[in-house]
Formats: C-alpha cells, structure tokens, sequence
C-alpha cells in the first residue's frame, strides 16, 4: 500500500497532459469548424502567396539588373542544351548509318561504277575540247583564206574599174575637142 501512496511524478505529468490535450483538443476542434476560422486561414494563405509573388518579381527584377540568371532562365537554357544534344544524337546515328553503307559491297560497286563512269566522261570531254580546238583553228584558217581572196577581188575589181576608167577617157577626150 505504501507504494500506492507513494506519488508518482511521471504519472502526474501523463494525467495533467492527457486532461490538457483533451480539452484544447476539443477547444481547437471548434474553432477550426467555425466559418471565421476557414476566412482568417484564407487571409492568411492568400496574403503569404501575394508574399511569394512580390519576393519572386523583386528577385526576378534584382536578378536581370545584376545580369544573374534567373531559374527560367536556367530551365530554358536546358531546354536549348537537350535539343541540341538530340540533335546531335540524330546526327551521329545519320552518320553511322552513312558509314554502314559506305562499308556495304553495294556501295562500293557504286562508287567504282561512277568512278568509271567519271573516267569514262572525262575522256569524252577531252575528246570534245580537241575537236572544237580543231574546229577554231579550221575557222581561223577559212577566215584568213576568205579575206585573202576577198582582198585578190577587191584589187581584181580595182584593177578592172581603173582600166575600164582609161578606156572611157580616152574615147571621151577626142569627142570633146
């Protein structure tokens, strides 16, 4: 019996916690029931997201003036690094695919046909440029030649118009006297 007596602070903390929670439990349950109660949290929400929105457009604002990125910007930045990283993506496998079919026997019968091919044009090229070659100096001889006898003419009808000039004068002379 002694120890019943005995008190017990533990004990005593537990019962006047277990009373006080109880009854602030209840007084707080309430409270947080009542109309009022759901408008002051509003308030309180609405005014601590106006808080966030001021912070975010001053720092966003301080951030552009001292030429600091902001998170958006980093984000688009991002944004920009992973296109281009797939793009490059894309065009490291168009170049594996390339280099598969430069490696494939039918490529390469390709690649000696148009060389062949080439070959082939180029010596009919040379062909063409020998024969116009020839051709400008087959011009340039008739060319000569054409004048040539044009200037043989030219002193042919010379030759001709000046004698058919002494003839006339003469015939013409004894009739003036």
């Amino acid at each position: 019996m002694e120890q019943q007596k005995m008190l017990d602070p533990f004990q005593a903390w537990k019962d006047v916690y277990d009373k006080t929670e109880s009854y602030w439990g209840k007084v707080i349950g309430d409270n947080m029931n009542r109309e009022e109660f759901s408008q002051m949290m509003g308030n309180v929400l609405n005014m601590n997201l106006q808080y966030q929105q001021a912070i975010n457009e001053v720092t966003g604002r301080y951030f552009q003036q001292v030429n600091i990125p902001t998170k958006e910007d980093v984000a688009n930045v991002a944004s920009l690094v992973i296109n281009v990283e797939e793009k490059v993506e894309a065009l490291e496998d168009r170049f594996d695919d390339l280099e598969d079919k430069q490696d494939s026997p039918a490529f390469k019968r390709e690649v000696t046909k148009l060389k062949s091919d080439v070959k082939s044009l180029d010596k009919k090229l040379d062909k063409v440029l020998s024969l116009l070659e020839e051709q400008q100096d087959t011009q340039t001889v008739l060319q000569e030649l054409i004048q040539e006898q044009i200037k043989e003419q030219g002193e042919q009808l010379k030759a001709e118009l000046l004698e058919q000039v002494k003839v006339e004068k003469p015939s013409e002379q004894p009739a003036q006297k």
